[in-house]
Order: structure tokens, then C-alpha cells, then sequence
């Protein structure tokens, strides 16, 4: 039963570290834009060093996921980053290959966070109480959506 989530895991943490190493070391061909729009944001990325903070955390969140330490945290941070390549690659580029690489990376993120959900219960409550807060009484919260 856990070989699914395992090997999900396993990809989707391999696909984020090799990515952020590329950047890094440069072994393959990184996508740079092909339409006037994705240039100019790869571009702005680059020169404002936006790219290598996600890049970075693209390194240490695949990093963090292969190892099975802290993989809820790293999966949340990593959720930006694979929304923001689904609209880099459906939306600006429309480029099929990358779009349908970008909305498998984002799908894999989405169900791995699920499998993970228990983690994120207490986030997901509709009014969930701080480290110290206590429930308020009934007669408080009468009449009050």
C-alpha cells in the first residue's frame, strides 16, 4: 500500500533536486522563454536573483523529501514553485511538453500534500485556536457564524 506514496516521493523529490542542481551546475539546457512574456520573466528572475532563491529551495526541498525529513514542510514550500512553472509553461509559453511536465510536477506536489494531510488538519480548520487559546464557551459563539 505505501509503495505509491513512496515512489511519488521518491520522483518527485529526485525531479526537484536534479532541477535545482542544474541550475546550479548547469549539466543540461535550462528553458529560458520562447514568447516575449517568458523571456522577459526569466529574465526578471535571473537579474533580480529570484531564480536562484527557488532554485535553491527546489535543491533542499527534493534534498528533504529523498531523506524523509520534514517532507510536509518541504512539499508546502515547494507548491509555489510548481504553480509558478504551470503558469510559466500553460499560460505565457504554451508549450506542451513543458506544460504537461509542469502540471505533472504540480499534481504530484497536490496528491503527495494529501498523503501527507494529517500534517495539515490543524492549518485547514475553519477556526483553529493558537498555542494557549482555549476553546470559547458556547454561549460566546450563540448566534455568530
Amino acid at each position: 500500500m505505501m509503495r505509491a506514496p513512496t515512489a511519488g516521493r521518491l520522483i518527485f523529490g529526485a525531479w526537484m533536486l536534479i532541477n535545482g542542481a542544474n541550475h546550479f551546475f548547469g549539466f543540461a539546457p535550462e528553458a529560458h522563454g520562447a514568447s516575449p512574456l517568458g523571456m522577459q520573466l526569466m529574465a526578471a528572475l535571473n537579474h533580480s536573483g529570484l531564480m536562484d532563491v527557488a532554485m535553491t529551495m527546489q535543491l533542499v526541498g527534493g534534498a528533504l523529501i529523498l531523506a524523509g525529513v520534514f517532507v510536509p514542510v518541504a512539499l508546502t514550500v515547494l507548491m509555489p514553485i510548481s504553480t509558478c512553472a504551470v503558469y510559466w509553461t500553460v499560460v505565457l509559453e504554451r508549450e506542451p511538453i513543458g506544460a504537461a511536465l509542469a502540471l505533472a510536477a504540480f499534481a504530484l506536489n497536490g496528491l503527495l500534500m494529501i498523503g501527507w494531510i494529517e500534517y495539515f488538519r490543524g492549518v485547514l480548520q475553519r477556526r483553529a485556536l493558537a498555542i494557549g487559546e482555549s476553546p470559547p464557551s458556547p454561549l460566546a459563539t450563540a448566534g455568530k457564524p
